[in-house]
């Protein structure tokens, strides 16, 4: 090994290889925000999670895991990403690879309009969405496809088997009518003030889902916990409940998941290390 590879460093990748074998997740960035409707800056999110992710402590003692112990490969941030049909080509593309690679991909976004691409790319399985919104627009400013509408998408496309939203307190007339006349699991804010019952019917619908697939809009996060979002929407989850809920998922089969919304800009920090907490709390619960 040359002296350069030796001292040299790769940051703000996290890539984490030990001596066992090749990777079990893999981590690539999205960093797009072409669609985002208030703040504007969440291309920047992959870097500042990666930033934050190597400063806290990866040992979970709630899951009994350590991440120096996982095996982790980070890809890298997808290029070319102006345009949005393009990049969620690009994202269902390699996301699928992954797949086939027989790896689970965990995506740094960029705003929420990507997962319209990484949830294509898996058949039948149950997507647990959280978010303070809806995303279940027909159309916004006369786009068809945004991060406020991916959701409508998926699901008019029949990509969805089952859907989970969690957090849901800001949305249309017409979008909570969709919501309510279709078979969509709403746990929304008012369902979630008594914190158990809110689990309960988490886990309750969760009993009967095979793999699963997470999408984090951070913005479901009070912005007390999450300043730093892209739409932030008071009456959210506090940073203990979001996490109550992501170990509802320890005993199931987590295929992929993305984080999305970060806006770098805004954070003083929290919001990045809040992102960097739930990537490493899930990657726990990802490898079995």
């Amino acid at each position: 090994m040359s002296k350069t590879d030796f001292y040299m460093s790769n940051e703000p990748l996290i890539t984490n290889l030990n001596n066992t074998g090749d990777s079990k997740i893999d981590v690539f960035g999205v960093p797009f925000d072409a669609t985002s409707t208030y703040r504007i800056g969440s291309r920047f999110a992959p870097n500042a999670i990666r930033e934050a992710f190597q400063n806290i402590e990866i040992y979970s003692k709630r899951l009994g895991k350590d991440l120096e112990e996982i095996n982790i490969k980070d890809l890298g941030n997808l290029t070319k990403v102006g345009e949005i049909n393009e990049m969620n080509k690009m994202v269902e593309e390699v996301t699928r690879e992954i797949i086939a690679n027989g790896k689970i991909p965990a995506i740094l976004g960029g705003d929420h309009s990507l997962t319209n691409g990484s949830v294509r790319a898996f058949d039948n399985c149950t997507v647990v969405v959280f978010d303070a919104h809806l995303d279940f627009r027909d159309e916004f400013e006369g786009l068809k496809l945004s991060h406020t509408t991916f959701l409508r998408r998926l699901y008019e496309d029949g990509c969805i088997s089952n859907l989970i939203h969690i957090g849901s307190r800001a949305a249309t007339k017409d979008e909570w009518d969709f919501v309510n006349r279709d078979d969509i699991t709403i746990i929304d804010m008012e369902k979630i003030y008594d914190l158990n019952i809110g689990l309960k019917q988490f886990k309750d619908t969760l009993s009967s889902s095979n793999d699963i697939y997470v999408s984090i809009d951070l913005d479901v996060i009070d912005p007390a916990f999450a300043p730093a979002v892209g739409n932030p929407e008071a009456n959210g989850l506090s940073s203990r409940e979001m996490l109550q809920f992501i170990y509802c998922l320890e005993n199931f089969k987590l295929t992929g998941f993305d984080i999305v919304e970060l806006i770098p800009a805004y954070d003083n920090g929290s919001t990045s290390a809040l992102a960097a907490k739930l990537l490493a709390e899930l990657i726990c619960i990802a490898d079995k």
